[in-house]
């Protein structure tokens, strides 16, 4: 009889849906899978939950995607956008108030940028692409506006209007899928534009 799977070592490794197993505190970058990052953030909601329907990370993710197209993004842009919270679906998603004003939120963000390294080193993703904070902030008013009951003033969002922009939460199958085209498509897109450029080259 086959031994049930587990973990390479002691430690906190998850399970994904795919079956792997991974350590979010010592990443290996073969265990990082597309499908398990779609799944986990389509099943992740916004707003530590505290939002009148669910709406999920994965819908979010799409959506700073389009957004960063729409300003002019290209492939490379736009696949970082869509990534921009992929480290979520390994840590969860931190309600923004703790994460950015409490000791425990110091203490996700450091473990956050160690896994976003390796998350940018495995899928070949662009650093530094400020057209994302843009629209992930503006976007970020536009769901507290839609979702959240919040209505205190955030400093994070001084200046930020919210976009001019009806949402509509997707169930999470829908939102997982919609992520997992989404990343289909800028790959082909990104293969597409590399190529182009070494022809150029030659």
């Amino acid at each position: 009889m086959a031994a049930d799977p587990a973990p390479p070592a002691p430690g906190p490794y998850l399970q994904t849906v795919s079956g792997r197993f991974f350590n979010p505190f010592e990443p290996d970058l073969e265990q990082l899978d597309p499908g398990d990052i779609a799944c986990a953030l389509a099943n992740l909601c916004r707003f530590g939950g505290h939002c009148r329907p669910f709406y999920s990370v994965a819908q979010h993710s799409v959506i700073v995607s389009r957004l960063v197209e729409e300003r002019g993004g290209d492939a490379e842009d736009v696949f970082a956008a869509l990534m921009h919270d992929a480290a979520e679906a390994y840590l969860g998603d931190m309600p923004h108030p703790i994460k950015h004003r409490s000791p425990l939120g110091d203490a996700f963000k450091a473990a956050e940028e160690h896994l976003e390294r390796a998350i940018r080193a495995r899928f070949g993703i662009r650093e530094g692409v400020p057209a994302i904070k843009r629209a992930d902030r503006a976007l970020l008013a536009t769901e507290r506006r839609a979702f959240s009951a919040e209505s205190w003033h955030w400093p994070e969002l001084e200046g930020i209007e919210a976009l001019d922009l009806e949402l509509e939460a997707w169930s999470p199958a829908e939102a997982e899928r919609a992520f997992a085209a989404r990343f289909a498509e800028l790959e082909d897109r990104r293969a597409a534009a590399s190529a182009a450029e070494r022809a150029d080259a030659n």
